[in-house]
């Protein structure tokens, strides 16, 4: 009898999911389910099942067709260049802008990354406004969105520091686990972060939708908490969640690594390397093309195929023509790579195009806090 291992979720570190199915009784998710048929132009997350499971989502669409405003909220810990997962949150967060009319809250966790990463807040701010240029170019309409610096934006402190008076170290640790003080107050001041759409400077109580992975979940957990605590202080609306399932890194290992730079694609790879990353990806063929042919290839096994299904190829019936020809043999592993990688190198070309002229946007954006 084979066991499937545990589903592990860490916030803070390396998490590994082995059965989706389980995170909805392990964490109290709800399927998207029949959600996804109340949305006008669902992006691909959705109509692929890459966003799975969700938290008061249909609130989301309820407040929206009541014409009620709604806010979005997202953030980038400030330590690398963006890769395809910050593509994927940032697509999504921009897609919702676009859907519901929603306006973004982009957070620059720059606080966290001093204490995670020991990053300064200098250095962080040269790798932000790089990612912020990122998120531009992917089209975030920054006239309907607010992105700032957790270091700089004193309310987001101010609520951290009042919710820290309402949680004991027993909740923390029975959502966290133990962890050293810094990490238990980055996810205060995250709490800050989910929150702050809500103060009224921004036009109090709202409904305010967080897209993130499900290894984020704790956070979320700790938001609704505080929103209970706090109701004789503040009279908050417990935030909403969508979350997505993991994409592989390029060598099939559940989590890209950084001493392995070929196992990630960045959106600032060289075209031609970033060509390459991908010809010499995982992927689901067999051992010689005779036997690929006659048996068939497994693109649930390929990481090639999951660059299509999650990232580079947006037509449904391209995507499954895809699988349909590698199931019955008639494509082999070699020219399927080569078409993912032409589609994620016009991609990048016109990406980084778009991104060198919005650095001078993002510097401004970053170096003059408004609400």
């Amino acid at each position: 009898m084979n066991i499937i291992p545990k589903n592990l979720l860490d916030p803070f570190g390396t998490s590994v999911v082995t059965d989706y199915s389980r995170l909805f009784t392990e964490l109290g998710l709800q399927p998207i389910g029949n959600l996804v048929s109340r949305i006008k132009h669902p992006n691909r997350y959705l109509r692929r099942g890459i966003d799975f499971a969700h938290r008061d989502f249909d609130k989301v669409l309820e407040a929206f067709k009541r014409g009620e405003k709604i806010a979005v909220m997202s953030g980038i810990k400030p330590t690398n260049e963006f890769h395809l997962g910050s593509k994927m949150t940032a697509e999504k967060i921009i897609f919702f802008q676009k859907e519901f009319k929603a306006k973004v809250f982009y957070c620059i966790a720059d606080l966290e990354s001093l204490v995670d990463n020991q990053i300064a807040l200098d250095e962080a701010t040269k790798i932000a406004i790089d990612n912020v240029a990122d998120i531009l170019a992917l089209g975030l309409d920054p006239k309907n969105a607010y992105i700032y610096r957790q270091s700089e934006e004193k309310r987001v402190m101010n609520l951290a520091f009042l919710f820290s008076r309402k949680i004991t170290l027993n909740h923390l640790q029975s959502l966290y686990g133990e962890r050293q003080l810094g990490l238990y107050f980055a996810a205060f001041t995250q709490a800050g972060d989910i929150l702050l759409p809500q103060l009224p400077e921004f036009g109090g109580p709202k409904i305010v939708l967080v897209p993130i992975g499900c290894d984020q979940d704790p956070h979320m957990r700790l938001t609704r908490d505080i929103v209970s605590k706090v109701k004789d202080q503040f009279n908050f609306i417990p935030p909403t969640s969508i979350y997505h399932k993991f994409f592989r890194a390029l060598n099939g290992e559940a989590k890209m690594s950084k001493r392995d730079p070929m196992s990630f694609l960045i959106l600032n790879d060289n075209i031609e390397l970033a060509k390459k990353k991908v010809m010499n990806c995982v992927d689901g063929g067999k051992k010689t093309a005779e036997e690929q042919r006659r048996l068939g290839g497994e693109p649930e096994k390929c990481v090639n195929y999951e660059l299509a299904l999650f990232h580079f190829v947006e037509d449904d019936e391209h995507l499954k023509r895809i699988y349909e020809e590698c199931k019955t043999g008639k494509r082999l592993c070699g020219e399927c790579k080569k078409e993912v990688a032409e589609i994620m190198a016009k991609f990048l070309r016109k990406h980084q195009k778009k991104k060198k002229n919005m650095i001078k946007k993002a510097t401004k954006i970053l170096t003059k806090q408004s609400v």
